[in-house]
């Protein structure tokens, strides 16, 4: 039986499934639309002995934008099951969902909330990270917004500090140690909801 997340203190509006989005003060003018589909996250680590990269998909989930010319808003959350996250390495996975305590805190859960965005450049965003019940600000980037026909993508840019998110990466073999940055991307791929 699966534990439920860890739920940010800020919460979407409206009910989804797993992962689910909602948008926050509409304009009379603008044109909300709802999306559906997933995201890969790649992530690029280093550590004293050679820098490593892993990679997971997100659980689905809906997306509601608000159009207003150039400009666009969204918000809401995202998951990853910690065990779905892969190095292909076993014995580094394994350490990586230690340091997750995946056990007792399966999911790292991802709000997007009133996040402003340029569609014609890269514009500044945050996300609230929750990881291990702790939830911290993040700063990131939205980048490469494509949106044809029923299609709609857009990156997602940012670096972690593990000390800041709360996790202590394990020292193998007295030595080994993980850097404290570690770069994500996330690419999100959805498709216009009936």
């Amino acid at each position: 039986m699966r534990r439920a997340p860890s739920i940010p203190r800020r919460r979407p509006l409206g009910a989804w499934a797993a992962g689910g989005l909602a948008i926050f003060g509409l304009a009379s003018s603008a044109c909300a639309e709802n999306w559906r589909g997933e995201a890969e996250i790649t992530f690029e680590a280093t550590s004293t002995l050679h820098d490593f990269s892993g990679s997971a998909k997100t659980d689905p989930f809906a997306l509601s934008v608000v159009l207003d010319g150039t400009q666009a808003t969204l918000g809401g959350t995202a998951t990853v099951a910690v065990a779905r996250l892969d190095t292909r390495h076993a014995r580094r996975d394994e350490n990586m969902r230690k340091m997750f305590d995946s056990a007792r805190f399966p999911l790292a859960v991802g709000v997007w909330e009133n996040i402003h965005i340029d569609t014609r450049k890269d514009s500044p965003a945050s996300l609230d990270l929750t990881i291990r019940g702790r939830t911290t600000t993040v700063p990131a980037q939205i980048r490469n917004w494509r949106m044809e026909n029923e299609s709609l993508r857009f990156d997602g840019e940012l670096t972690l500090s593990l000390g800041e998110i709360g996790l202590s990466p394990p020292v193998l073999l007295g030595f080994i140690r993980v850097g404290d940055a570690v770069k994500v991307r996330v690419r999100a791929a959805l498709e216009q909801a009936p």
